[in-house]
């Protein structure tokens, strides 16, 4: 299985999401990508601590924006909010049947918050990848 995940600036939610998501999915593939991402940027540094407390590493991560062949490549594609994924469908119209939404919905963005903001957001993701 090969899964995109997509928020908004790819630094913090859909992140922790890709790492998640292999973590609780051995054998699956992810990635993540932003719809208005500032590329290169790293992931923010509360997304690092949040992830490393689940065993995952996001040191290395850069932001992107989602491109045509990341809809390609996809099995599926996750919005993190459902105005993600109806922006996919728009953009992507040739895809729109491979977007979904997170199964216990719009996941909030933790950015600005506190560790225990990007903590309840982990929590959130990971309990939502387990029922992918």
């Amino acid at each position: 299985m090969k899964i995109l995940f997509v928020c908004t600036g790819n630094t913090c939610r859909s992140p922790m999401a890709e790492v998640l998501c292999v973590a609780l999915h051995p054998g699956w593939e992810a990635r993540s990508r932003g719809v208005a991402a500032y590329e290169g940027v790293g992931a923010s540094a509360l997304a690092v601590r949040a992830a490393n407390e689940h065993g995952c590493d996001l040191t290395a991560h850069q932001a992107a924006n989602v491109q045509e062949r990341d809809m390609e490549w996809a099995d599926i594609a996750v919005g993190l909010t459902m105005a993600h994924s109806a922006l996919l469908r728009t953009l992507f119209r040739e895809y729109s049947h491979k977007v979904r939404e997170m199964p216990g919905g719009d996941v909030p963005d933790p950015i600005y918050g506190t560790l225990d903001d990007y903590r309840i957001c982990a929590k959130l993701l990971k309990e939502d990848i387990e029922k992918l």
